[in-house]
């Protein structure tokens, strides 16, 4: 995947832009004719600031778009979602680098994903909430599209928690619904984690014993098919929780593992270590600093999820098979 955020770039501010900071706005639509009616504006105005533009959408709204933009197409980088949100974590970095490159011009940015394909649709609208501090100085300009007709209601509902302003019709209005990010990831974090199966794989962890511990991952990953890229992402991270749960929790420690399209490993301990909730979104400046690890934990793995309640913390990691 190749962003080029230089192309077309014009580093001098862009008159009447009222708004320097991050627009991470919302347009909800119902089909192919409100798609387009709702997104090429926003293209255009991006293409007409001579700013970096970009589509970032399935291969079907893509086309949509390439054929109402007709000559016009190589104006604007079309990228595929599977290339840029293959987690949220890593999808965080790769928009951090993009952010680094733009000085103060706006990338005009046309969003859109089959949120189906995510075994943990929870971590995207995270993702979202997340998005509003991470690039609060930076220009971006968002439009993030939501088909109302195949969404659950619970994801609209969502969604229209984590922007700030909505498309509505031709216009822009701020949001009643939304909410402080720290508020939302907050209310998230109590929602319990679905109970491990009572099939699941189980062994103690042992301070001395972190081998047995690899040991035990890669003969249950290799049942379920995944494969040695992945399992070696899968042991440096489950390594890295279980060395935290030892150090920062309270015996015992358990990891427990299932097959679930991959496999899911789940660290529990009884102590009460929960990071900062946005300690691990954000690229650390360097391995020294803290959070690195966890911040590494959530790029090798499909998704991360932590829970601390009153029997103590849990993470979850999800490393789908190919």
């Amino acid at each position: 995947m190749t962003i080029d955020a230089t192309s077309s770039q014009n580093t001098a501010a862009h008159p009447g832009d009222e708004h320097p900071g991050v627009r991470h706005e919302a347009y909800l639509y119902r089909d192919d004719e409100e798609f387009l009616a709702g997104t090429m504006p926003h293209l255009r105005k991006g293409m007409e600031s001579g700013a970096p533009t970009f589509v970032v959408t399935p291969e079907h709204e893509a086309g949509l778009l390439r054929d109402a933009l007709g000559a016009e197409v190589p104006a604007v980088q079309f990228l595929d979602p599977a290339d840029l949100y293959t987690n949220p974590v890593r999808a965080m970095a790769a928009l951090t680098a993009v952010a680094r490159t733009l000085n103060t011009t706006p990338a005009w940015v046309v969003a859109s994903d089959d949120w189906s394909r995510y075994p943990d649709e929870l971590e995207w609208v995270r993702y979202d909430a997340v998005f509003n501090l991470s690039f609060a100085h930076i220009p971006f300009r968002t439009l993030c599209c939501y088909d109302t007709e195949a969404l659950r209601p619970e994801t609209i509902a969502l969604v229209r928690q984590t922007h700030p302003r909505l498309l509505e019709g031709s216009q822009i209005v701020d949001n009643p619904a939304y909410r402080k990010p720290g508020d939302f990831v907050a209310d998230l974090d109590r929602r319990p984690l679905a109970a491990s199966p009572h099939s699941a794989a189980t062994m103690q962890i042992l301070p001395a014993d972190l081998h047995a511990v690899r040991q035990f991952v890669a003969e249950q990953a290799r049942r379920c098919g995944v494969t040695a890229d992945a399992l070696h992402n899968l042991l440096v991270a489950v390594t890295e929780v279980a060395t935290n749960a030892i150090r920062h929790g309270k015996a015992p420690v358990t990891l427990r593992t299932w097959p679930d399209n991959g496999l899911i490993c789940e660290v529990t301990d009884s102590g009460h270590w929960q990071p900062d909730e946005f300690i691990t979104w954000s690229p650390p400046e360097s391995s020294a600093d803290s959070g690195f690890g966890l911040w590494s934990v959530g790029m090798l793995c499909d998704t991360v999820q932590v829970r601390t309640g009153a029997t103590g913390t849990t993470v979850r990691l999800r490393t789908c098979a190919a």
